[in-house]
């Protein structure tokens, strides 16, 4: 074990090969800053309601600073809490920051990562200062290329102690030298980005649901922590909200918006006494996908963080776009849900299995409500599908069964007459365009099937065999019935048999 080294290129790995998005700096420093806003909670320092998370953005000068009045960091908890890596006293049960990881996140994007911190009732403070410009050139020279963590990380931080009120309790994160290119001081990006990821309020304005939805999952016995949390530009401070809103925006081009008509609550509870997961989804009118990206996509949240992004959630849809018409929060509560290191999903454990299981379940009824809500504004459609339903089935029947060539002829006239009459419907929108092409798609396959139907139900099976080698079997297993009668049962049997085997074994071409 001595001989074991954890190289300086981990450090590398932990901090801009961790995470794609430098956006990300925002959401673990959010997340830890509310973490310490409970624990101030629970200890009694903070009274309910006091809390404040302030991002300073300071364009000009290439400086952010996060800042919270959570509990702070005691003075001799300080190194190894700031400095040492993945060794965090945090647990997933309770914490939203809990791998000791993220802390280090901003040393990508900056030349120097300071921390300040004061404990209450500690008569002092202590600062730690990180050259991440000088880690940034360790990590890229060759030299001594099997130096450990620790040891580069001795080289480029230092610690500094300064006079602070017995009373005062904070921690801020600073960041000096930001890279330009990356656009992290730009106002509005990162006003949208806390208001989709961090754990704010629903908004007063605009968005009257979100008192209704606050409702409803209280009398499930479920709260939304959130925080105050404000982003500040020059003169100007803004409280972040969730970007949700009554009315949105589904086609730019024809100016067409849409609205919440209700909210339906969902609870996810594989268990009768305990909630797995519990959340809401909206009822709008599923006029098509909306146009406003920060509201758009049923969201994965873990302590009210955003867990993955609009998308995430696309896998359990049959049509992944129909996530895309949806709105809505999932908030995992069961503590064998874990966000990954990337914290961009869940790890993939037995309660994630079930959890999107049961989301899968929940996107086919929206699919289904979708599918509803358009066929109701395309009536012509509506009752062409609807006329078509018969000979569908009739034809499922007959290519499982056998059937002989006349009635062959007159259900694929049918069939035929039903693609016409949903081709030649008037729509009035475009998911009467998707449903029209998926109908007509479908009866062509069906249309294309029965044509290499045969009488006998055993060659129908045979999904291997093409038509013309279907059609050809079917006249030889005339010819033997015909031929022996009764005693040809056997034999054809017997046939139909080898061809299926051939077809499992081998293939048939």
């Amino acid at each position: 074990m001595s001989n074991i080294v954890i190289g300086k290129y981990t450090l590398e790995s932990l901090t801009s090969g961790m995470y794609s998005d430098p956006y990300i700096i925002y959401r673990e420093y959010v997340q830890n800053a509310s973490d310490s806003i409970d624990e101030a909670l629970e200890a009694g320092v903070l009274k309910c309601g006091n809390d404040q998370i302030d991002i300073y953005l300071s364009p000009t000068e290439r400086h952010i600073c996060i800042c919270d009045n959570g509990l702070g960091i005691l003075a001799s908890d300080v190194e190894r809490t700031l400095i040492s890596i993945g060794n965090s006293k945090k647990n997933a049960h309770n914490s939203r920051g809990f791998r000791g990881i993220g802390r280090l996140s901003g040393l990508s994007y900056c030349a120097k990562l300071i921390f300040e911190t004061s404990a209450y009732n500690e008569s002092g403070g202590t600062r730690v200062v990180i050259d991440a410009h000088k880690l940034s050139e360790l990590l890229a020279s060759e030299e001594e290329s099997d130096t450990t963590v620790s040891e580069v990380l001795q080289t480029v931080y230092k610690i500094e102690q300064f006079v602070e009120n017995a009373s005062a309790h904070y921690f801020k994160v600073k960041m000096d030298g930001v890279d330009d290119s990356l656009k992290l001081n730009d106002f509005q990006e990162v006003v949208t980005y806390i208001s989709q990821n961090a754990p704010v309020p629903y908004g007063h304005d605009g968005f009257a649901w979100g008192k209704e939805i606050t409702r409803r999952l209280n009398q499930e016995g479920f709260e939304i922590h959130h925080y105050n949390i404000s982003v500040t530009y020059g003169n100007k401070t803004v409280y972040v909200y969730k970007p949700y809103k009554d009315e949105f925006l589904v086609d730019k081009g024809k100016n067409l918006f849409d609205r919440i008509e209700d909210i339906s609550i969902i609870k996810i509870s594989p268990e009768d006494d305990a909630f797995y997961a519990i959340g809401w989804i909206a009822k709008t009118n599923y006029f098509g996908s909306i146009y406003d990206k920060s509201i758009k996509g049923i969201r994965l949240r873990k302590g009210n963080i955003l867990i993955g992004d609009s998308q995430t959630l696309n896998v359990v849809f049959k049509d992944a776009r129909f996530n895309g018409w949806s709105i809505g929060e999932v908030f995992a509560i069961d503590s064998k849900l874990i966000p990954n290191a990337r914290r961009d999903n869940f790890e993939k454990n037995t309660a994630y299995m079930l959890l999107f299981e049961y989301m899968t379940n929940i996107a086919s009824g929206i699919t289904k409500d979708i599918r509803t809500a358009s066929l109701k504004r395309n009536s012509e459609l509506s009752v062409a599908l609807n006329n078509s339903v018969e000979f569908t089935q009739s034809a499922t029947r007959v290519i499982e069964n056998g059937i002989d060539s006349s009635d062959k002829r007159f259900i694929r006239q049918k069939l035929a007459s039903a693609q016409e009459a949903i081709a030649n419907s008037q729509l009035n929108d475009d998911t009467g365009l998707y449903y029209q092409e998926i109908a007509f798609e479908e009866l062509d396959m069906l249309i294309g099937k029965l044509q290499g139907a045969t009488s006998f139900k055993a060659i129908n099976t045979i999904a291997g065999l093409s038509k013309t080698e279907k059609k050809i079997l079917e006249k030889v297993l005339y010819i033997i019935v015909n031929k022996l009668g009764i005693e040809a049962d056997n034999l054809v049997d017997a046939i139909i048999d080898e061809f299926a085997k051939k077809e499992v074994n081998y293939g048939v071409n």
